[in-house]
């Protein structure tokens, strides 16, 4: 570790919290302190022991859950073991990365928090909070806590400190190196399904099916995938999750060739060195070029973060568009920054295109673009060990400056064909599925994990075993069209439907159960749960308003006591939120 100053850990799901510690920690470099970044679980714990400042930058996931990759480091901290003087010798600030229509709102955060407080640490300034559902979006969150962080560390390390310009392009943490006098390397040798650096839970598996499930005439397309393993070691349980590694397409990964004038080494073998705690989730491919870097690697279509900007500007050499990448880069520029990537969804790829003297050093690209990170996916079935099956929206649509936008990862599942092998992770969800009576409700492809509750309850009953009874409601356009798994629904054992077709009069999900009140004050009454699974924004909060609303009104309750109830629930797991 030699002499790192600050750790910065992250507990990050879909890579937001991610993006603010590189951000925060480039900053960091620029006061000549050298911070050390890396998700919660990759620290080396020892590391601890040998710097005296640590930052935590957490996302919640679920009711209240903690990202997958922060939770070892978790359940080291509550070792009951551990001395309270054990964090003495650190100072420690907090940020959380949250959406307040949950009720356990940042509280992996402050988990985290209250840990380090009992176990000595000293707060070195105060904590933050960032709200996604707020006007101001978590950056304005986010960047009130990052000045606090700046103010607090000159103080610290005064002595220390010397501002660097920000003219100066620092060392990259990545070693890359291009073998020009070696012999290129055709893509079409290397291979996704084979990779380096990697843990034991990484598996090659292969597709076995590929079907639509909407109709082709529904503006969404929906497919139904199914994984194979012919080794038949598939371990998971109802609720979990499986990662997928998606890929670029060839012809972006071309484009963006052309645009950076890379054609002459971009076939030459390459060699990479990093840190250990920052390889990518999966590993490397093996046999790596410029080429295949960019295919099966870097991030080139997801929408640039401020880390890519405060970069990126040291490398245009026309003096005009040099300021305006610096300018996005400014933590003050951040509607600015929301404006023009965000709001029309621009890409990498597209930044570059429009920004014609862009040109990135080869050694500086892994600091500049970030990793492909894997996309999770819902197990839609019961527990096999040669099967997985999930439902995938195929994300197309065109944004505000009228361009197509399409996701990287449904974008190169439709490019695959059937027998085709691919590599997945299966990811333990830790469920824990209410053993009473529930309602379960699934709008959209919300339905995938519900489904495998549904037939898990089904093969209780059928085996004989304590089954229960469920109320299921559905929430889609037309049944017609988009009824997903619909036709399953009068095989199931211990099961009630009640739809929700919103383009054929039926309303909202929120508005079909306020009808069917009486039966849901009835389970829930009776010490029974709910299960909601569908996409964030208005639906989560609409329908938890409606259940309080049962609630109070089924139990004569003030509005106080049916909120108190509600989140009694959710304390027993027996409200179970999961929203993407």
């Amino acid at each position: 570790m030699g002499d790192v100053d600050i750790i910065i850990i992250y507990g990050s799901e879909t890579g937001t919290a991610q993006d603010f510690a590189y951000s925060l920690a480039h900053r960091i470099r620029y006061l000549s302190l050298k911070p050390m970044v890396c998700s919660m679980d990759s620290l080396d714990l020892t590391q601890l022991f040998e710097v005296s400042t640590v930052l935590l930058i957490s996302s919640t996931t679920g009711q209240g859950e903690l990202p997958r990759n922060c939770k070892k480091f978790y359940k080291f901290l509550m070792r009951r073991n551990l001395p309270t003087n054990f964090l003495e010798h650190i100072k420690f600030s907090t940020c959380g990365l949250g959406d307040s229509s949950y009720a356990l709102y940042n509280y992996a955060i402050r988990k985290f928090h209250a840990r380090f407080l009992q176990l000595g640490a000293l707060e070195l300034c105060n904590r933050a909070e960032c709200d996604e559902q707020s006007p101001e979006g978590q950056e304005a969150f986010y960047n009130g806590w990052e000045k606090l962080i700046f103010e607090a560390l000159k103080k610290k390390y005064s002595n220390k400190i010397v501002e660097i310009p920000d003219s100066i392009v620092l060392e990259p943490e990545y070693k890359i190196k291009i073998d020009k006098d070696a012999p290129k390397v055709d893509i079409s040798e290397i291979h996704s399904i084979n990779r380096s650096n990697f843990d034991k839970s990484l598996r090659t598996v292969k597709l076995s099916e590929m079907s639509r499930m909407t109709d082709p005439a529904h503006f969404q397309d929906v497919i139904k995938v199914v994984i194979s393993d012919e080794s038949k070691s598939l371990k998971y349980q109802v609720g979990d999750t499986i990662s997928l590694y998606p890929e670029n397409d060839f012809k972006d990964v071309q484009s963006f060739i052309n645009l950076q004038g890379w054609n002459d080494v971009c076939d030459q073998p390459l060699s990479l060195e990093c840190p250990e705690h920052i390889i990518p989730e999966g590993g490397w491919v093996k046999n790596l070029t410029l080429r295949s870097l960019l295919q099966y690697h870097l991030d080139i279509m997801t929408v640039p973060p401020r880390s890519f900007f405060q970069l990126a500007w040291h490398f245009a050499s026309d003096d005009r568009e040099m300021e305006k990448l610096k300018e996005l880069g400014k933590i003050e520029e951040s509607e600015q920054l929301y404006d023009y990537v965000n709001r029309p969804h621009r890409s990498i790829l597209e930044v570059v295109q429009e920004f014609f003297s862009l040109k990135i050093p080869v050694e500086q690209l892994l600091e500049v673009i970030p990793v492909i990170k894997p996309r999770l996916f819902s197990i839609c079935n019961l527990p096999n060990p040669e099967t997985v099956e999930i439902a995938v929206a195929i994300v197309e649509y065109k944004t505000i400056i009228r361009r197509i936008r399409k996701g990287l990862c449904t974008s190169w599942l439709k490019s695959l064909k059937v027998n085709d092998k691919i590599v997945i992770t299966v990811n333990s969800n830790n469920l824990k599925i209410p053993k009473s009576d529930m309602i379960l409700v699934g709008p959209g492809t919300g339905i995938a994990p519900i489904r495998s509750i549904i037939q898990f309850n089904d093969k209780l009953i059928r085996d004989g075993e304590n089954g229960h009874n469920y109320l299921l409601f559905t929430g889609h356009r037309h049944k017609e069209k988009d009824y997903l798994f619909g036709e399953e629904w009068p095989t199931m054992k211990g099961l009630n439907v009640v739809d929700s077709f919103s383009r054929q009069g039926g309303g909202y999900v929120q508005e079909t159960i306020w009808k069917h009140n009486d039966q849901v004050a009835s389970i829930l009454n009776s010490g029974g749960g709910l299960y909601l699974c569908g996409s964030s924004g208005k639906m989560p909060t609409q329908v938890r308003l409606t259940i309080e609303e049962i609630l109070k009104e089924s139990n004569k309750w003030d509005e106080q006591t049916a909120k108190a109830a509600l989140l009694k629930m959710e304390k027993e797991k027996r409200y179970i939120q999961e929203t993407w």
